[in-house]
């Protein structure tokens, strides 16, 4: 048996993955390659390429998955046979790009007029290669240049003739005297000669953009076989010729002044002869890549954006300034790789310019990892590429890749978080255990880099469909956030728009906790009031209707918690209680109303400028608990007083919860004394407003009563100014508790305007005075507290009760009551 070599595996792993796999072979051998690593998109691409060049120039019934980390093949080549293929036999892609400044098609020995010295481009020296291995380049070269036009090879030549003169010139001025004739007419010659060179310098670049109008076209028609790859691979054009690139290959196959085929095509060169054999450092090199290890193998070049560490620059190495290098075979082997990933042309973008659809690309959001900003949006968008831990063909990896789709539903995913939402709900292609996000960033300046921004694990996890209904609302909000020439909004809209993305992303990357729930439904709730206040677009809406599910999603089951949640809710769920013609309860006029103007259709109401339509319904801030509760029960009060007159009848709170979801006697005591956060309830009661009340009445079977952890002691001075706040008749007893009454306490405003001003006495006095006057006897007069005291005993008579807590406080607080029979009813 074949010694294991460089994370080459043997015995019975090589049995199970035989078996598992179904390869009929003499023996399979597993190899690790712990040189190429999911965490960079060069060495990601460079283990594409490794798997492709092998299953379709040598075995093609190789494998290859993700493991530990590390790209592993499962193979019939041993270690010293997968080495010398790639050393002896390989066949380089024809990668150039004719179409490029750079590529060395258009231009192919450039324009510097300050040496007459210029070394051939490296698809000249290519050119040259007459071993068989490189027949496919030397075949895609001599097509390009058949659809080069004479016309340009010929003003290049007089502009080459020209700069040749030029130079000639020079040179023979240098040792003739400044003042003699000689000097004179040789200066008027190099002049004459200058403004010759730059007329034709000037036609050569409008010859050169001639070219390239049509030279895609003709491109296209002109490659087959593996050219015709590679060109699909970074160029689409669409049916009238009009071009898209690739988002990983830059334009085309180069990124700013970098022509990534040119720096293929030169390390081509530096690992190879022109006979097809290998230059003496190829095979360490090649170790390198494959294995890993610490051999100095690096060569001084830059790798784009393929390779954000070694992309050089200030502190990217030893010293200040490092320079950027990569591993030749790295460079070559993540082109060839990224020819496995196809793009093609989804639909049609604004202005009739193509839409590209590359494999598991989508449009970046400015969230979902540490060091992102909402400043840093790139139009390149981001890729999400797939990691797999079964061993798969080349061909199966192919159609995997290329169908590159992910939904949720049946929506087609185009944004990060779409495609974070799939992999927390199965939404993606079986087989992919995670998917690797790069997001295309502009940093240092105008460089690119692919930035690796996490892994997403595939797999389901609970109330993902939650996010079914404010999905698309985190879009638009995303929308709107962006500034943009006509899009002035404050930068902490785009702040609140990053945190809730973030909150999305969270509650699917992982098995969520309640704790991230509530993170994302209190982002939301701050997006909806930022949205409000920030910015004039007339097309911006309030959070949509919310399911009951979230209840349950954000219930963390703590005592502090669960009280906070059950405060919110009974605060959020009240509405104005209504009596139909049969003496049905119906419940109309959520309090939502009071925070934000909504009109009839559920959209926010806004003047023609955009601007919030405020009116006199609107009192609450969302900024203060306290005062928000003041403002609502004063707001209310008017209500009652105008529906008083108008009905002839006693006038009650027009406050009530929905069934369920009362607030008890206990928790709103603890949090008068400060034992829940008021910055917690309120936080949660913004985005609950916007609960589907309406199906939560109506269908009780969706209904989650949440049952209250706190034993705790009321408030007593709660429970006396509470019998004056109620929306109900008080059901009492007497003393024996045989016989019942139901007592209506007439609304009175003075009480709760004097606790709003912090008069405790003179309201507790009116309290009384009106309880007496119903028939109920609180057993004390008289208390004593502080201004803030005052004030959260007004506002704690926004959380609603039950008539049954209601029917408590009065046993608790007041004499027996003397039942009269001839009355069931005491209106005062």
């Amino acid at each position: 048996m074949q010694q294991p070599h460089q994370g080459e595996g043997t015995g019975g792993e090589v049995e199970n993955i035989a078996a598992r796999t179904g390869v009929v072979v003499t023996k399979v051998h597993t190899h690790v390659l712990t040189g190429l690593k999911p965490d960079a998109l060069a060495t990601y691409l460079a283990g594409l390429g490794v798997f492709r060049l092998l299953a379709e120039q040598r075995d093609r019934e190789v494998r290859a998955l993700w493991r530990d980390e590390h790209f592993v093949l499962v193979s019939s080549l041993g270690a010293s046979e997968l080495q010398g293929f790639f050393l002896h036999q390989y066949e380089p892609s024809p990668i150039m790009a004719p179409w490029s400044g750079g590529g060395g098609f258009l231009d192919a020995n450039g324009d510097d007029d300050t040496t007459n010295s210029r070394p051939g481009s490296p698809i000249e020296e290519l050119s040259t290669y007459t071993a068989p291995r490189f027949t496919e380049i030397r075949r895609a070269i001599q097509q390009a240049l058949c659809v080069i036009p004479s016309r340009l090879v010929e003003v290049r030549a007089e502009r080459d003739r020209l700069t040749a003169e030029l130079h000639s010139v020079r040179r023979g001025m240098r040792g003739v005297a400044a003042e003699s004739a000689e000097y004179h007419e040789l200066n008027g010659r190099l002049n004459a000669l200058q403004t010759q060179r730059e007329a034709v310098r000037r036609r050569v670049e409008e010859v050169k953009n001639e070219v390239k109008a049509t030279l895609l076209q003709q491109l296209s028609n002109v490659w087959s076989g593996k050219a015709r790859e590679w060109f699909d691979a970074c160029v689409i054009l669409d049916e009238t010729g009009l071009p898209g690139y690739a988002w990983h290959l830059g334009s085309g196959g180069n990124e700013g002044n970098q022509d990534y085929t040119a720096g293929f095509q030169a390390n081509i060169a530096l690992l190879f002869q022109a006979d097809g054999k290998p230059r003496p450092d190829a095979n360490e090199r090649l170790k390198v890549a494959l294995f890993g290890g610490t051999a100095p193998v690096l060569d001084p070049q830059a790798a784009g954006h393929f390779f954000p560490g070694r992309a050089g620059g200030t502190n990217m190495g030893v010293g200040f300034g490092g320079d950027a290098r990569i591993n030749p075979w790295e460079f070559v082997l993540m082109l060839e790789g990224a020819i496995a990933l196809v793009s093609g042309l989804s639909r049609r973008g604004e202005a009739g310019r193509p839409r590209v659809s590359s494999p598991f690309w989508v449009e970046a959001a400015a969230a979902g990892f540490g060091s992102a900003s909402e400043r840093e949006g790139s139009p390149r968008g981001e890729q999400w590429l797939p990691l797999w831990s079964q061993p798969l063909r080349y061909a199966e990896l192919v159609e995997l890749i290329r169908e590159g789709r992910a939904q949720v539903g049946r929506r087609q995913m185009t944004r990060a978080q779409d495609l974070v939402r799939a992999t927390a709900r199965l939404g993606l292609a079986r087989g992919i255990d995670s998917l690797q996000r790069f997001a295309y960033l502009q940093r240092n300046g105008q460089l690119n880099l692919a930035v690796f921004a996490g892994r997403f694990h595939v797999r389901t996890r609970s109330h993902q469909e939650l996010l079914d209904d404010v999905a698309p609302w985190i879009d638009k909000l995303a929308q709107y956030a962006k500034q943009t020439k006509e899009n002035h909004v404050p930068a902490s809209l785009g702040a609140v728009a990053r945190r809730t993305q973030d909150a999305l992303f969270s509650v699917c990357r992982r098995e969520a906790t309640a704790r991230d729930w509530r993170d994302l439904l209190i982002a939301l709730g701050e997006a909806e009031c930022a949205l409000l206040r920030s910015g004039k677009n007339s097309a911006r809406r309030p959070l949509p209707l919310l399911s009951s599910k979230w209840i349950d999603a954000v219930d963390d089951s703590t005592p502090k918690g669960r009280c906070a949640l059950r405060l919110a809710l009974a605060f959020a769920s009240q509405h104005r209680p209504v009596e139909d013609e049969k003496g049905r309860l119906s419940f109309e006029e959520s309090i939502r109303r009071h925070f934000m103007p909504i009109d009839d259709r559920g959209r926010f109401e806004l003047d023609e400028r955009g601007r919030p339509k405020l009116g006199p319904e609107q009192v609450c801030g969302g900024r203060d608990l306290v005062a928000d509760a003041i403002a609502l029960l004063e707001r209310r009060s008017v209500w009652a007083r105008s529906a008083s007159k108008e009905q002839e009848r006693t006038p009650l709170l027009p406050l009530q919860a929905i069934p369920g979801f009362e607030a008890t006697l206990d928790e709103i005591g603890a949090w008068i004394h400060g034992g829940v956060s008021d910055r917690e309830v309120l936080d949660l009661v913004r985005p609950l407003l916007a609960l589907d009340w309406r199906t939560v009445r109506e269908q009780p079977v969706c209904r989650p009563l949440i049952k209250p952890v706190l034993d705790g002691t009321p408030e007593p001075l709660h429970l006396l100014f509470r019998l004056v706040h109620l929306p109900f008749d008080v059901p009492v007893a007497d003393a024996d508790g045989r016989n019942e009454a139901m007592v209506t306490v007439r609304l009175d405003p003075e009480p709760l305007r004097r606790l709003g001003s912090g008069d405790l006495g003179g309201a507790l006095r009116v309290a009384v005075r009106r309880l007496e006057a119903s028939g109920l006897r609180p057993v004390f007069r008289r208390a004593v507290a502080t201004r803030s005291l005052a004030r959260r005993l007004a506002a704690s008579l926004a959380f609603p009760v039950s008539q049954r807590d209601a029917a408590r406080a009065a046993r608790l607080i007041c004499k027996p009551y003397a039942v009269k029979e001839e009355q069931p009813g005491v209106p005062a």
